[in-house]
C-alpha cells in the first residue's frame, strides 16, 4: 500500500514538472487575443470625420449629376509576418450596372512587415441609368471585407471597422425655368463704333463706366460662346431720361447674318423684354431705335432657360 502511494506521488511530481516546462514553450507560440493580427477597413483620411451620405442632383435637361469618390485601405493591428490579401465586396441598391462602379482594385494587399495596404478608390460618376426616375430616391452602398487570405497564422477579421455603409440620396428632378443671367465676363460683347467706354464698362464687366452716346442710337452684340435657349432680356440705365424708348432684337447663328426677333417699346431705367416663345441662339444683337438726347446702358442681362 505504501508503495502504491509512493508511485502516485512520483507520477504527480513528474506530471506536474513536465507539463509545466511544456506550457512555457506553448505560451510563446499559442495564438491568443494579444498576438492575433486583426484586419480592418479604414478610410485613407481616417483622422477626419467619415462622410456617410452622398447627394445626387437631378435637373431637367442635364440629368443626374454628382460624384462618389472614396478612398480606403486594409489595416492590420500589427505588422503582418506574411502578405495578407483582403477580398473587397461592394453591394448597393443603386439601380446601375456593375460596370458603372469603378473600383481601383478588388483586393487590398498588406505586404509582409507592413500594417496597411495601398489605397483603393471607389468611384461612380455615370448616373445616366437613374435619369428615368423623376422622383426623389434613397439608396444604400456598402464596402466590406469578403475574405482574408494569408499563409500567416493568427490573421482574422477585426470585430470593428469591417466595412463602410453609405446612403446615396437623389433629389427629385428640378424642372428647367427661365432665369435672369448676368455673366458678362463669360460672354463676348461687341459695341458699335463711336460709343463711349467700349473697352472698359459695366456691361461687359471690364470697368466701372457705362456705354453711352449723345443722342445716337447704338447697338451691341453678345456671343454666348455656345447655343443658349433664351426667353428675354433686361437692361439697366442710369435713369429714365437716359434710356431708349424703342429697340429691336436680332439672333444669329454665325454673328454675321441677323434675323429680327421684333421691335419693342420700352420705358424706365430698368427695361425688361420677354419673348413670345423661347429661342435657341448663340448670338444676340440689341439695337436702339428711339433714344433721348443722351442714352446709355449700365447692365445687360438675359433670361435663359436652365
Amino acid at each position: 500500500m505504501k508503495k502504491f502511494f509512493h508511485y502516485i506521488l512520483m507520477a504527480a511530481l513528474i506530471g506536474g514538472t513536465i507539463p509545466f516546462t511544456s506550457c512555457n514553450d506553448d505560451d510563446e507560440n499559442q495564438l491568443n487575443e494579444w498576438n492575433m493580427s486583426y484586419i480592418s477597413l479604414l478610410p485613407v483620411d481616417y483622422l477626419k470625420p467619415l462622410t456617410t451620405e452622398f447627394t445626387l442632383n437631378h435637373a431637367e435637361g442635364t440629368g443626374v449629376e454628382g460624384k462618389i469618390d472614396f478612398q480606403f485601405m486594409a489595416v492590420s493591428s500589427k505588422p503582418v509576418e506574411q502578405d495578407v490579401t483582403v477580398d473587397i465586396e461592394v453591394t448597393t441598391t443603386l439601380p446601375i450596372s456593375a460596370d458603372k462602379i469603378a473600383l481601383s482594385s478588388q483586393k487590398a494587399v498588406i505586404k509582409a512587415g507592413q500594417k496597411q495596404s495601398e489605397p483603393i478608390t471607389l468611384s461612380i460618376t455615370d448616373w445616366s441609368e437613374l435619369a428615368d426616375n423623376k422622383e426623389a430616391a434613397e439608396y444604400t452602398l456598402s464596402i466590406n471585407m469578403k475574405s482574408i487570405n494569408s499563409n500567416a497564422q493568427g490573421v482574422t477579421f477585426s470585430e470593428f471597422n469591417k466595412g463602410f455603409a453609405f446612403t446615396v440620396k437623389k433629389t427629385a428632378e428640378k424642372p428647367k425655368q427661365d432665369v435672369l443671367v448676368t455673366t458678362p465676363k463669360e460672354w463676348i460683347f461687341t459695341f458699335m463704333d463711336g460709343v463711349e467706354n467700349p473697352g472698359a464698362n459695366t456691361v461687359a464687366g471690364t470697368g466701372s463706366n457705362d456705354v453711352a452716346t449723345n443722342g445716337v442710337p447704338f447697338w451691341l452684340t453678345v456671343d454666348f460662346k455656345s447655343v443658349k435657349t433664351i426667353s428675354g432680356i433686361q437692361t439697366q440705365h442710369w435713369a429714365n431720361q437716359y434710356a431708349p424708348t424703342k429697340v429691336e432684337l436680332f439672333t444669329s447663328e454665325n454673328g454675321t447674318t441677323w434675323e429680327s426677333i421684333g421691335v419693342f417699346e420700352t420705358s424706365g431705367y430698368t427695361q425688361t423684354i420677354k419673348f413670345d416663345q423661347r429661342i435657341d441662339t448663340r448670338f444676340l444683337k440689341y439695337q436702339m431705335i428711339d433714344v433721348p438726347g443722351r442714352v446709355d446702358i449700365t447692365r445687360f442681362s438675359v433670361y435663359m432657360y436652365q
